[in-house]
């Protein structure tokens, strides 16, 4: 294949679609298949994967490689990438332990320099996640998430839609869908409002999530008896999901930080 260099070494039961360039010094191992128009760029290390077509590999990445945890024991697990990502500079992502629910990652994501994904760990569709941020095992990060540089999420954690964490945010909890998170250890600060807008939300939608925000995280109320009352109020399909989403939280939902003044103006 003309579009893979001559120091690059390639498993011979990898299956690369002859229009994927594969740069130098790069390693693909076995149990890899690369679609369709994926750049790759040098000194990558790709084992136990299946990637769709259009990504792009910077540099020094190394995606599929066995998990960072202690009960793995070299079964064949994988990972999974869709179409059109970008992974940059020496991001990491590792296979699963779990060998009927492959790491994944969806479609049109952007994964900056030095950012970790763990194992286990599921990624929707457009999403950001910025340098140095490290996402730990069994990990749900939902659709048009973005998250700043040096973010930690912990391990089991869950990441609503269009949620932003800024910079330097350690989360414990999940996230609610829409909110913006913060802190040392993360407490919610108001809603995404620009991200909302850029997902093509109506201002109807997004006034109808300010109430439910105020209503969920600010009237003092139990979170529980909130989703119970807005649930009977019929709402849209957005704020059903964030009720959705918090009585379904295993770990417990990142409270608001009530002192702040919202970022939701």
């Amino acid at each position: 294949m003309t579009n893979i260099h001559p120091t690059a070494v390639i498993d011979p039961t990898a299956k690369i679609d002859p229009t994927t360039t594969v740069g130098p010094y790069t390693v693909i191992g076995p149990n890899v298949v690369i679609g369709k128009n994926n750049k790759i760029g040098p000194f990558c290390v790709i084992e136990n994967t299946t990637m769709g077509d259009g990504n792009e590999l910077i540099a020094s990445s190394f995606i599929g490689v066995k998990p960072q945890d202690l009960s793995y024991k070299n079964e064949p697990t994988r990972v999974t990438m869709g179409d059109g990502n970008q992974i940059r500079e020496c991001v990491t992502i590792h296979r699963s332990t779990d060998i009927n629910s492959p790491t994944s990652i969806g479609n049109h994501c952007l994964l900056m320099a030095n950012s970790h994904i763990a194992h286990d760990c599921h990624l929707g569709n457009n999403i950001i996640i910025a340098n140095s941020t490290g996402i730990a095992g069994h990990v749900i990060i939902e659709d048009r998430v973005v998250m700043s540089g040096m973010v930690g999420v912990h391990q089991f954690a869950r990441i609503g839609t269009m949620a932003m964490l800024s910079g330097g945010t350690m989360s414990p909890l999940d996230v609610p869908p829409y909110c913006i998170a913060q802190g040392e250890r993360a407490r919610l600060v108001g809603l995404n409002i620009v991200g909302m807008r850029r997902g093509d939300l109506s201002r109807e939608t997004i006034l109808e999530i300010k109430r439910a925000y105020k209503f969920l995280f600010r009237s003092g109320k139990r979170l529980a008896d909130a989703c119970a009352e807005l649930e009977a109020q019929k709402p849209c399909a957005e704020v059903q999901h964030m009720i959705d989403f918090c009585k379904n939280s295993p770990r417990g939902i990142t409270g608001a930080k009530l002192s702040m003044r919202e970022h939701d103006d």
